[in-house]
């Protein structure tokens, strides 16, 4: 039997997060929770959590979800795991998600070579597989992490996750270094996770709303300040590592990203504080400034 292991990284979790754990809890063999620094404000908690039998592992220092996921996933490997379930702590996962990804590393061949499994759709959004296999597993070149189930294989020879990107970009990144060594990203069929994708907020170019033919102001994925900074920083590290070996993904990575941008430098909400962020953001992508966000800049966004 596989023995399976989900590591779950947290920050500044809400009571919600008990029950969540204690139902993945009967799809592994084990769980290990990763608080990212929260601090004392969250000693009840994880307290509660470690006498359900959760293990609970505690960062000093906020370091970001790339450091919180790699300090479980050493755990997992320590202790014997064949797979490693990551899950994020606002994800609800379908109760048998773990057997079916199960099932596709079970029946995919040698040759297909699968190293993560991930989700079919996210709050019902359904994932269009770029290629299928021979056995018929939908595969794509990309995914959100939450959800992935890794095998030891691939952990082993891909390596772990980025931590210089510490937040955005962390699950690309690891996506695309698991397929330069030769692992497939294969989707679990018919899976819908629940998870939290942000808010969204009005279109509403130098304070004029954009309005659809209905009335409706439109509207769009807003992103904090502080995210938008490592969005451009390691949008541009990943497009400058890739430039040469994936010339057409580039290409729709800034096409993407710049969009995303300029909404948010002239719609607000922040508007100062978005092109604060962007700009130094995106200088610090080209001089391939990694690690986190400098404190001045944090001070000036927040």
């Amino acid at each position: 039997m596989a023995h399976v292991i989900a590591v779950v990284p947290m920050y500044r979790p809400s009571s919600e997060v008990v029950p969540r754990l204690l139902t993945l809890g009967r799809q592994v063999d084990a769980l290990i929770a990763v608080d990212d620094g929260t601090g004392p404000a969250a000693d009840a908690l994880f307290e509660e959590l470690a006498a359900e039998g959760i293990a609970v592992l505690r960062l000093e220092r906020n370091s970001g979800i790339a450091t919180a996921l790699n300090t479980g996933v050493r755990a997992a490997l320590a202790d014997g795991a064949d797979f490693v379930l990551n899950v994020d702590q606002d994800t609800d996962l379908p109760p048998d998600y773990v057997q079916t990804a199960l099932d596709v590393f079970a029946g995919a061949n040698p040759v297909t070579r699968v190293g993560v499994v991930c989700v079919d759709a996210v709050n019902g959004a359904p994932s269009l597989p770029t290629w299928t296999s021979p056995e018929g597993f939908g595969l794509v070149p990309e995914a959100i992490q939450t959800g992935f189930v890794i095998s030891r294989e691939c952990l082993e020879t891909a390596g772990l996750f980025d931590e210089r990107l510490v937040i955005d970009c962390v699950d690309t990144e690891y996506c695309l270094r698991v397929r330069d060594h030769g692992f497939r990203i294969a989707v679990a069929k018919g899976t819908d996770i629940r998870h939290s994708i942000g808010r969204r907020a009005e279109l509403r170019p130098v304070g004029v709303p954009l309005r659809h033919p209905s009335g409706r102001v439109a509207t769009y994925q807003y992103h904090s300040p502080f995210r938008r900074y490592y969005i451009a920083r390691n949008n541009i590290d990943l497009m400058l590592r890739n430039v040469r070996k994936r010339p057409r993904w580039v290409l729709t990575v800034l096409k993407r990203e710049m969009s995303g941008m300029i909404v948010s430098m002239v719609s607000g909400p922040q508007r100062v504080a978005q092109v604060l962020a962007i700009t130094t953001g995106t200088v610090h992508g080209l001089v391939r400034r990694r690690g986190m966000i400098p404190d001045w800049l944090r001070r000036a966004i927040t």
